[in-house]
């Protein structure tokens, strides 16, 4: 096997030139041979925000809002276990959201419409038997989803 010796000045001006700092005539070429950077990992969502953020969209009637705070699906089904499921697109939740909100009926122990719950600037506690990353508010259920929470379901009236 014999070995080759580099000995032509071109060359060697080209191999010093690949393995010196990126400048202006070689940025190009160097950018385009990196690895895109990875994408950045959703921080864990606190839910008082996400909550902030929701009942602020759900008050004003903001159906864009909703939808960017709404699942890819929502589930909707009566109160009660044998009454029939369905699974919704995002942008069919705003209606179904100001249904809940006219509705007079009470869900909590200081008997209060999810509206009043809304308006309050208390945010909902987790409930004791409630796994980590869910809520339920009344008619609506909220899970957290890599780190981000979403309205998942609707209970609705019929």
């Amino acid at each position: 096997m014999a070995i080759l010796k580099i000995c032509h000045p071109a060359l060697l001006i080209t191999l010093v030139g690949c393995s010196a700092e990126p400048g202006p005539a070689n940025a190009a070429a160097i950018m385009g041979a990196q690895a895109a950077p990875a994408a950045a990992k959703p921080a864990n969502e606190a839910f008082a925000d996400y909550w902030q953020r929701f009942r602020k969209a759900a008050l004003a009637d903001d159906a864009a809002g909703l939808i960017a705070a709404s699942a890819a699906t929502v589930k909707t089904h009566g109160t009660l276990d044998s009454d029939e499921q369905t699974s919704v697109a995002r942008a069919a939740v705003p209606p179904l959201v100001r249904q809940a909100l006219a509705s007079d009926t009470t869900f909590d122990a200081r008997q209060r419409t999810l509206r009043q719950a809304l308006e309050s600037s208390a945010v909902p506690k987790r409930g004791a038997n409630d796994p980590l990353g869910y809520r339920r508010v009344g008619a609506f259920v909220f899970e957290q989803r890599k780190g981000r929470w979403y309205l998942t379901e609707i209970y609705r009236e019929e």
